[in-house]
């Protein structure tokens, strides 16, 4: 494994110095709410828990069992003897249920019943990558890869429940999976380590038929994300200067119609004396 590749825990990982893409990509919104995720970080959606497990299963299966219990069923923690067994068997551990644990084995079963996909799991190559990295004007920047083939292919994983293709484009665009890709690709440039021409990205349905398809990110994505993040951190720096973190709208902004009043044949101006002037 190369030295620039480092493995830690995910909590190691979040205590390590430098700017990450999770936090970066709240600038989209405004440099208030990248403040106030640093300062006020949300927590975790049930989702995200279990993505998170996913993640674990599919990626550090050998982690699973020492992280996650699976509370059996039948078991009725009214009764002493069966609360106790339960508290003892999911000490340190994070519970799931059994409906959990099978919708997790399903999840898998279809991650590597697509051949493509499961070519890129078997590859040589590393788990949960960590890298760090110096950007402009010496700023820290941190990236945790779902995989690094040994190629230089970067793989990540994502479960969705948008799996029509047109869908789960929409929605990955809109949560700035590209900007994400690129973040990934420019570490391990900037490390002079190798990478591929295309990067690939795994997704699998989190409910039957637990479907999975695997996407090629090709330059012209990475490229557009790029430009993302830049924007991003050209803002950071200058927030970071001057010590002013402005929300959304600073500026008056003019009110407009929504698009369905402006499409509706009758015309705006129906809708703004049937409200009184208001819409």
């Amino acid at each position: 494994m190369n030295n620039a590749i480092k493995i830690m825990s995910f909590s190691e990982y979040r205590n390590l110095p430098g700017v990450n893409f999770s936090s970066l990509k709240h600038i989209a919104e405004s440099p208030l709410a990248y403040q106030w995720y640093l300062t006020q970080p949300a927590e975790p959606t049930p989702a995200m828990l279990f993505g998170t497990a996913v993640h674990c299963a599919i990626l550090e299966p050998e982690q699973f069992d020492q992280r996650y219990a699976v509370r059996p069923e039948g078991l009725d923690l009214r009764r002493a003897a069966d609360k106790q067994y339960w508290a003892e068997l999911s000490a340190g551990k994070i519970a799931l249920t059994q409906a959990d644990a099978e919708k997790i084995a399903a999840m898998r079963e279809g991650l590597y019943r697509n051949p493509e996909i499961r070519r890129l799991l078997e590859a040589p190559g590393t788990f949960e990558a960590t890298i760090q990295w110096t950007g402009p004007g010496g700023r820290l920047c941190k990236g945790r890869l779902d995989k690094y083939l040994d190629d230089g292919t970067i793989f990540g994983l994502k479960t969705t429940t948008k799996f029509d293709q047109r869908q789960f484009q929409s929605a990955a665009w809109q949560m700035f999976y590209h900007a994400q890709w690129a973040w990934y690709y420019w570490g391990i440039g900037e490390l002079g380590l190798p990478r591929g021409e295309e990067m690939y990205e795994a997704v699998v349905q989190t409910s039957g038929p637990f479907d999975a398809a695997i996407y090629a990110v090709t330059e012209p994505i990475i490229e557009v994300g790029r430009v993302e993040y830049e924007g991003w951190l050209r803002t950071l720096t200058q927030c970071e200067r001057t010590g002013e973190w402005p929300g959304r709208y600073p500026d008056i902004v003019e009110f407009l119609p929504p698009k369905w009043a402006q499409d509706s044949e009758l015309g705006i101006d129906y809708f703004v004396n049937q409200a009184g002037g208001m819409l």
